[in-house]
């Protein structure tokens, strides 16, 4: 994994000094930074995010600051607590992530009890993060779901891994970097998808504002009222025999009909 060391080192030149000692000012690893389709990076509800297109469920990824950080990718699916467990756990067993191979992953909820207080990476989960590695505190993104759910007061956390990555940077097309989508498209509108990388130096999460922020239409179990995007309706096949009542009332109809007119008598001419 790449870093980035800052030095910084003064020598006395003039005679009777000695060297200044040598400083490590810091050892800094950039975090990750969703990119997707159509996204776009702003400010909501006072929280700076990447903002998911309407096609960015489909198709999305992470990426490195600088490149070519290689570990084991989890995608982490953050759901408003405002949704019922029931809801989430429905997601949990009706979607899946697909990769840009075509390779499926299974999406697992972390914990009934929703993360509410403190830092996502270190109080929540526990995770030794690699140097500079952000904890994500909760009103990092808190304030933004807000806009959409006021009534959340934290996250239901779900994860996946995908296998292990060499990641592209930020400035690379989407089309080079380890891209994955939602099947089915369902998710909740004011969710986020974040990832963390797992080094030998530790996790790499993702910086704040590269959290993938979903703004779009709730889909499938999170979709109570408008606007949303429903599952798909299940329209029942047709029933054995329901077609033949009608084909016998007519024929029955048509016999009657026959018989009238074959017992009418037969006029004269006078």
């Amino acid at each position: 994994m790449k870093r980035l060391v800052l030095a910084a080192v003064t020598t006395a030149v003039l005679a009777g000094f000695s060297p200044a000692r040598a400083e490590t000012v810091a050892i800094v690893d950039d975090p990750l930074h969703g990119i997707c389709s159509g996204c776009t990076s702003v400010v909501i509800g006072g929280n700076a995010v990447t903002q998911l297109g309407p096609n960015g469920l489909s198709s999305f990824g992470f990426a490195s600051s600088p490149p070519n950080a290689t570990g084991d990718l989890q995608l982490k699916f953050l759901i408003p607590n405002s949704y019922t467990l029931s809801q989430v756990q429905a997601f949990d067993a009706q979607v899946n992530v697909v990769s840009g191979t075509g390779v499926v992953s299974d999406i697992h909820l972390y914990s009934p009890t929703a993360w509410t207080a403190g830092f996502l990476e270190t109080d929540y989960l526990g995770n030794t993060l690699a140097p500079g590695a952000p904890k994500n505190p909760l009103d990092a993104w808190i304030g933004a779901t807000n806009t959409l759910q006021p009534g959340a007061t934290g996250y239901y956390l779900l994860t996946a891994e995908v296998g292990t990555f060499t990641l592209g940077g930020p400035n690379d097309s989407l089309a080079l970097a380890a891209t994955f989508g939602l099947e089915p498209l369902f998710y909740a509108q004011g969710g986020l998808i974040v990832g963390n990388l797992f080094t030998a130096d530790g996790v790499i999460s993702t910086a704040q504002s590269g959290a993938l922020f979903n703004g779009n239409p709730s889909g499938g179990p999170f979709c109570a009222q408008p606007p949303c995007t429903p599952g798909p309706t299940i329209v029942p096949g047709p029933i054995a025999g329901a077609g033949a009542l009608p084909l016998l009332g007519a024929f029955a109809w048509f016999v009657a009909r026959r018989r009238r007119q074959d017992e009418r008598p037969e006029w004269t001419n006078l």
